[in-house]
């Protein structure tokens, strides 16, 4: 017998009703995108009845879809985080929420070539770690280098990178969020420092773990390290 679906406190989802509507719905992909990370898929239909009460409502047809969008991309992106089994139940999940005017209709994605995939993803790679002195890219080389070629150039080309939808920054958000849910420390501190060479601020970093640990703390799980330092970087 299954138990009932876990709630969110209405103080969190209101928490954030005073800020502008690209904001908003970054937040909101934030929770959603933790959720899935979490394994807690079964609550999304609580923060999307939230979503459309409160914002998609209000905006017009193109507005509403392309909240929408934004949402499923931030997923997407926590995929080659979270891993396909936990995205496809969140999405899943979310897609029974929507109606059929906000689904698309086919894959921007597909129409790509592999060379500016990857030309992309080896770009975005570097943004995010070529100016982190605490990341040491032979490592991951020696560990497998068919581990670093799927990371580089398939998922930083195919998944990360991607910005038909989100732009870099929003992409980073989705990132740290799914890595908070699956409590990993090193790979949150190094998304962490990428963000903040990529225009993020230590605030943003800030209210972003303030959410993550809030929903986590409401569904009942506890990380087995604790809050990860905010870190700060020093441009030359």
């Amino acid at each position: 017998m299954s138990s009932p679906a876990p709630t969110l406190p209405s103080t969190l989802l209101d928490s954030f009703l005073t800020l502008s509507t690209p904001l908003r719905i970054r937040w909101y992909m934030c929770i959603i995108v933790s959720l899935s990370s979490l394994n807690y898929p079964e609550v999304i239909p609580q923060v999307y009845k939230h979503f459309d009460s409160t914002l998609l409502s209000q905006l017009d047809e193109k507005e509403r879809f392309s909240a929408a969008q934004q949402v499923r991309e931030g997923l997407i992106k926590s995929t080659g985080i979270v891993g396909a089994a936990r995205t496809g139940n969140a999405m899943r999940t979310l897609s029974e929420c929507m109606p059929d005017e906000f689904r698309e209709q086919e894959s921007p994605r597909s129409k790509e070539s592999d060379e500016v995939a990857r030309k992309r993803g080896r770009q975005f790679w570097l943004n995010v770690y070529a100016r982190n002195p605490l990341f040491d890219p032979v490592k991951t080389e020696r560990a497998s280098p068919d581990y670093a070629f799927i990371v580089r150039d398939l998922l930083y080309a195919r998944v990360f990178s991607y910005d038909g939808v989100l732009d870099p920054l929003t992409s980073g958000f989705a990132m740290v969020a799914g890595l908070y849910g699956i409590d990993t420390r090193n790979q949150l501190r190094n998304h962490m420092i990428g963000m903040l060479y990529n225009g993020a601020t230590r605030e943003d970093l800030q209210e972003l773990q303030r959410l993550c640990l809030a929903v986590a703390e409401a569904l009942g799980v506890k990380s087995r390290f604790g809050p990860v330092e905010i870190p700060s970087i020093q441009e030359k």
